[in-house]
């Protein structure tokens, strides 16, 4: 009933950034993909032929690093949620306690100071709400948002000036990990080259900065 209530207030006022399109209706994974490959494609049938240069991204334990007086904040200041609202987010988030199950066997109860609770079905609404405006950091590069996995990416016909584009929205992306205490996976993220010029194939791109 809350998310349902939270999901109307973002969606009538238009609240939610575009850019995001995990868990809102009608944005599936397929339509970012779709949009991604499109554009790529788009780029090489223009005249002059332009390369996509892409970087893959993917937030390390993304639900357990939200910082919860961050996210709390940005409820309020960036997305009007006031009123009882707002306090029964911040009962929701805070005072939680979490133990293992292992064979039956419960372990001590430990006390959780960030993050939102796993599996709930209310948490991937506010972790969207957590990275909201990291699209503010990436120009001159686009960025696609599913969840806590993040695609940037820039089209132009002279390759040097891609990196130079990806990697100075890279250092951007990199400001807003520093405010928001999140950081990002450097084993599970890449780059690749999207062109139809073959004699580029084979072309790695040396970039770029990671947070860790």
């Amino acid at each position: 009933m809350v998310l349902r209530r939270l999901n109307h207030h973002l969606h009538t006022n238009n609240l939610m950034p575009p850019e995001q399109f995990a868990f809102r209706k009608g944005h599936s994974i397929v339509d970012q993909i779709l949009y991604f490959t499109q554009c790529a494609r788009d780029s090489q049938n223009h005249k002059q032929t332009r390369h996509t240069m892409a970087a893959f991204l993917d937030v390390s334990k993304a639900f357990d690093r939200v910082w919860k007086y961050k996210l709390l904040s940005k409820c309020f200041g960036v997305f009007s949620i006031k009123g009882k609202a707002l306090p029964s987010i911040s009962n929701f988030l805070n005072h939680r306690n979490f133990c293992v199950n292992f064979h039956a066997t419960f372990s001590d109860s430990y006390k959780s100071y960030q993050g939102i609770p796993q599996g709930c079905v209310f948490s991937p609404t506010l972790f969207s709400l957590f990275i909201s405006m990291v699209e503010k950091y990436v120009k001159p590069s686009q960025i696609g948002l599913f969840a806590d996995d993040v695609v940037l990416w820039c089209s132009d016909a002279n390759i040097s000036k891609l990196e130079s584009q990806l990697n100075r929205s890279l250092v951007n992306i990199r400001e807003f990990a520093d405010n928001h205490k999140i950081t990002f996976n450097a084993s599970k993220s890449t780059v690749s080259l999207f062109t139809s010029n073959r004699n580029l194939y084979n072309y790695s791109p040396e970039l770029f900065i990671m947070s860790e």
